[in-house]
């Protein structure tokens, strides 16, 4: 019996020893990264967890790059000792982030994400995913409403990842679709508004992203988009690729239900031909389902924004940058 309690206590002590061996090799990891990256900038940090996990708190972070720029309170970051490959983020409830012009508040009642890098020398960054709780973003006075935001990545080969944004129960601020939008053409609430896609990047998305320049993005493509509202639900398919100017080309399928309340909004927006242009019209009344003629299924070809059925234009994409 005494043996093995001084087994038990050799272990612990062993345990204890390795957590914080660990926890300074981490902490001059931190400042090793920081200050020789000059985008990254934090008011300091500190590490507890002892003895199982590895608990960093990041005081007032900033990161500014690329005329983007994100800054916090704080951030806490999480990794158990036998599983330092799998990261945990918890964000505090407020943050600001500036990019494309945009000066955004974000406050969140819940945000945490979580990272898990594949085990080896090089760490190459497997899945990702970001899970939000009743966010509101303001900006010049306007504010918008989401009950839950996922976003997920998932590595499909050294350099192309699978990318997939979807937003739930979406109010716009009204004020500014009234403006945008003062016929009422478009619902003023979303039920699901979703995007999915494939990144490719020049490099591996690892650990060497730190030593140098972020891993740039080489392409984009549009495997799939979701939008529900009132009653209409839009799901498209295929893969759409954008040129230099955003104006996308590719196969497009598309499945509608509720067709008869979308078609007169897609007119009053002019994505589809007037009411007049009969050959057009017979062609998509051909698309729907005999059971249900509120439902239309197609196939599409869609060439720098202009969407075909054969030979005819049927409606076109606007740029999605």
């Amino acid at each position: 019996m005494r043996f093995l309690t001084f087994l038990a206590v050799i272990a612990a002590l062993a345990w204890g020893g390795y957590w914080f061996v660990g926890s300074r090799a981490l902490d001059r990891a931190i400042d090793a990264v920081v200050a020789a990256s000059p985008e990254i900038s934090t008011a300091g940090h500190s590490i507890m967890g002892f003895p199982n996990r590895f608990d960093v708190t990041f005081n007032a972070p900033r990161i500014e790059t690329g005329g983007l720029r994100w800054e916090a309170p704080f951030v806490q970051v999480f990794a158990l000792t036998y599983r330092p490959n799998h990261l945990l983020a918890v964000f505090a409830h407020d943050q600001r982030l500036v990019a494309l012009g945009q000066d955004v508040a974000i406050h969140s009642d819940d945000l945490r994400a979580s990272l898990v890098m594949e085990a080896g020398l090089d760490l190459p960054v497997d899945r990702f995913t970001l899970v939000g709780l009743q966010l509101g973003l303001s900006t010049h006075g306007a504010h918008h409403q989401i009950d839950t935001l996922r976003a997920a990545s998932r590595r499909l080969s050294d350099t192309v990842h699978e990318v997939a944004l979807v937003m739930e129960t979406v109010i716009p601020d009204p004020a500014l679709m009234g403006r945008l939008d003062p016929a009422a053409i478009w619902p003023r609430r979303f039920d699901v508004l979703r995007l999915d896609g494939e990144v490719t990047l020049d490099r591996p998305l690892d650990r060497h992203s730190l030593d140098g320049p972020a891993p740039r993005i080489e392409s984009l493509a549009l495997t799939g988009a979701r939008a529900a509202f009132e009653d209409v639900t839009i799901v498209l398919t295929g893969r759409l690729v954008p040129d230099a100017g955003g104006l996308l080309s590719g196969d497009l399928g598309v499945s509608v239900t509720g067709l008869r309340a979308l078609m007169p909004r897609l007119r009053a927006m002019g994505l589809m031909p007037d009411a007049h242009d009969s050959l057009a019209a017979r062609a998509l009344e051909g698309l729907v389902r005999a059971d249900d003629p509120d439902t239309l299924e197609a196939a599409f070809v869609v060439e720098r924004g202009v969407v075909r059925l054969g030979p005819l234009s049927v409606g076109h994409l606007p740029p999605i940058f």
